[in-house]
Order: structure tokens, then sequence, then C-alpha cells
């Protein structure tokens, strides 16, 4: 299956456009991105935690020229621009028609060598257009981009889904479901057998806890209750399990809509 998520809350979005300038710097050996809006607001960047003298140069360089620069933008809907200094170059590229990327490549490279990372800026810019627009990250959403766009957002949701999962309202009601039906396998069994039941549930049931829904939670306490209670206990304590468990724990899931 491929797990994907969607920049749902400004933490999620911020992240996934970090990821994005962190791909670009990999990608095309860039050393410094800005990302911006013509107003001058930085919306997300990729700066190295120390700066050598050329980085340090280029990027007080754009600092000082942001005001000329943003005025520019404001008036021309530029799409790229390429200067160069002694210190290396700056690739300006716009993303849409309010922001831009300002990319510091700090070295003394030849300009050929610069044109073959330009794809790499112009598809960056087309990415973050999608993610800043808050346009959803799903396959039909996709289908009108050329297919390394297409492809680069969707590896983009995917990874968000790996690094970001555990801090989704999913996933923390997932964890509260789980810690209360620990409680209740505790108060019926020794302690020291709640996790080797939730595990081998888990494992019975074929999924794991990022992956729970409301009706993969009643299947799984039908087997916490039918495969491992009512053998360790009695009939009598598994059909009590049955009459209070079940109904307070699809409470508790309605609770979280």
């Amino acid at each position: 299956m491929k797990k994907t998520l969607e920049a749902e809350d400004i933490s999620l979005l911020r992240h996934l456009l970090e990821m994005e300038l962190r791909r670009l710097h990999e990608e095309a050996d860039i050393d410094i991105i800005l990302f911006m809006g013509v107003d001058g607001r930085i919306f997300s960047s990729y700066i190295p935690f120390t700066l050598n003298t050329q980085q340090y140069y280029l990027l007080s360089l754009i600092r000082n020229n942001l005001p000329h620069i943003c005025a520019q933008l404001r008036s021309e809907n530029m799409k790229i621009s390429l200067q160069q200094y002694e210190e290396g170059f700056v690739i300006l590229s716009g993303v849409g028609n309010n922001a831009f990327t300002a990319s510091i490549i700090a070295s003394d490279i030849e300009i050929a060598e610069v044109q073959k990372r330009l794809h790499s800026v112009v598809k960056a810019s087309a990415v973050l257009k999608h993610i800043f627009e808050l346009k959803p990250l799903k396959e039909s959403e996709l289908i009108n981009y050329p297919e390394e766009i297409s492809n680069e957002l969707m590896s983009l949701s995917r990874l968000l889904f790996k690094e970001r999962f555990t801090y989704t309202k999913d996933y923390k009601k997932n964890v509260e479901i789980l810690e209360n039906i620990k409680t209740k396998i505790e108060s019926v069994v020794s302690k020291g057998q709640v996790n080797e039941i939730v595990t081998l549930t888990f494992n019975e049931l074929g999924t794991q806890l990022g992956t729970m829904n409301n009706r993969l939670w009643m299947q799984f306490l039908e087997i916490v209750i039918n495969h491992h209670i009512q053998p360790s206990t009695s009939d009598l304590v598994a059909e009590e399990c049955r009459k209070t468990w079940i109904p307070e724990i699809e409470r508790k899931l309605k609770s979280f809509v």
C-alpha cells in the first residue's frame, strides 16, 4: 500500500516545504535556498548551520537587495533569473505570482554546470507552487502535471507520512484508544500479559497502531476477548468484558469525530 499524508495543518505544510527545499539542495547541490513571498516574508528556507565566506556574502547580498528584488517581482511576473558574482551564483525562480525561490551556489563553477541545475530549480518551483496553494496531494489532482512533478509530489506525500504521521490527530487518537484497552486488559489478567496480548492481537489482525480505524478497533477488541481473555479467565469474565468494553470503546471512538 502506498501510504501518503495530506498537509492538513500549518505544521505539516511547513514540514512539506522544508522537505522539498532539502531535496532540491541534495539533487542540485545548492548551498542555500530561500522560499519567499514578494512582500519579503520568508516562508521556508534551507540554510546550513555554519556558513563559509562565500555563502555568507551571497546570503547578505540577497538580504540587502531584497526590497529591490521584491519590488521588481511585484511589477513583473518573473520566471527565472541567473546572476553570477565572483563568489558564485544566485538563481531567482518564480513560484506563481506572489512567491519565489532564491537559490545560492557559492562556488566557482562553469555556466554550463549551473544550467544543468536550473532544471531542478524549475521543477522545485512547480512543486512548491502546488504545496503553497494548498492543493491536495492526490493522484487525481496531479494528473495534469508532467510525470516528474507529479512523481515528486507523491514522493513527498509518502515521506510526510513516514516522517510526521506520529504527529497527526489520528495517530494520537489511536495511542489513546490503545492505552485505554491496555488498562481494561490489565484489570482481568496479570500486568505481564498485557503487552503480549496486544502484540499477538496486532499480529492476528495483520495491522499496526498507525493504520487502525474504528472498524479495526472493534475487531481488535473481539480478538482480545475471544482469543486471549476467555481462554485465560472464564466465559463469565469474557462475557462481562464484551458487555462493558465494547460500548465504552465505541463511545470513545465517536468522541474523536
